[in-house]
């Protein structure tokens, strides 16, 4: 798509802009269903540099603090959504366009909340959003997740994994002193990550993908957290540790950017038994 224009319902509210949208996703975020009274909505964004209204100037709300949303006065379309977080762009209605075939999605966001009842085919990737556990949830899927994911350490590993100690009580408290973040699939918890901000990094600890969603990049994803999460605690470095006979994770690791820099032994060990992965993050 290289410039477009849409309009409203009646025809009063108009916009255009030039040039090619920054990005064009499906979003299936409860506020947006909520405001366009549909199942998910399709967006795409434009700088503001690019962009004007036309016709019938468009009607106003703060939806929450910071976030406006566009809509005809006359007929109630909406028609632009406007972030605190993305200042420079706007969001428009695929299907506002007056040409809404030249629309090409590139994928779905929060796809974590999408209505169980919608199922849907195209081949797009999927982005689900984090969600931070608070430590007052029921910690028994986050158990029983990493019981299953790690179950294939068993009789490879030496010493056992302290997952062997970990209880429910312990991922609350985790959730209390430090972070656990979940991503789910039609509300069941498919992968987590635990953080514990140190002096000068960000730990990260019991990284877990439900088998059946390995290969989709959910754990590049909740690491990419991770390092959000660094940055707004004003840490400078992601560290993990694997123990010496995973390899393959030593290389997934390494392929997302982590560097080996440094080597640890168990107590009672006179061997490296653990290595240390650190990854900068700007």
């Amino acid at each position: 798509m290289d410039g477009g224009a849409g309009r409203c319902l009646c025809g009063a509210v108009r916009f255009a802009f030039d040039g090619a949208p920054n990005w064009q996703m499906h979003c299936h975020c409860e506020s947006c269903r909520r405001a366009t009274a549909s199942p998910f909505t399709s967006f795409l964004a434009v700088n503001h540099a690019t962009f004007r209204w036309a016709g019938t100037p468009p009607a106003a709300r703060d939806s929450t603090p910071g976030v406006t949303r566009y809509f005809c006065a006359a007929c109630g379309t909406p028609m632009g959504y406007q972030s605190p977080s993305r200042a420079h762009e706007i969001d428009l209605y695929a299907a506002t366009l007056d040409d809404p075939t030249a629309y090409a999605p590139t994928g779905h966001v929060h796809w974590n909340e999408r209505l169980p009842w919608l199922h849907l085919n195209d081949g797009l990737p999927v982005h689900r959003t984090p969600r931070r556990l608070t430590g007052q949830e029921d910690m028994a899927p986050v158990l029983g997740l990493l019981h299953a994911a790690f179950a294939y350490m068993e009789g490879v590993i030496d010493p056992p994994s302290s997952l062997h100690r970990l209880t429910a009580d312990g991922i609350a408290r985790q959730a209390r002193d430090g972070e656990v973040w979940v991503l789910e699939d039609a509300g069941r918890i498919i992968a987590c990550l635990f953080l514990t901000p140190e002096p000068d990094h960000l730990y990260i600890g019991k990284l877990a993908v439900e088998d059946g969603f390995r290969g989709q990049g959910l754990a590049r994803q909740l690491v990419g957290h991770a390092a959000d999460r660094a940055r707004k605690l004003g840490l400078h470095r992601l560290t993990l540790q694997s123990r010496v006979e995973l390899t393959g994770n030593h290389a997934a690791f390494q392929v997302m950017g982590f560097e080996k820099t440094g080597e640890t032994a168990h107590e009672g060990y006179d061997r490296p038994t653990s290595f240390t992965f650190t990854k900068a993050v700007s």
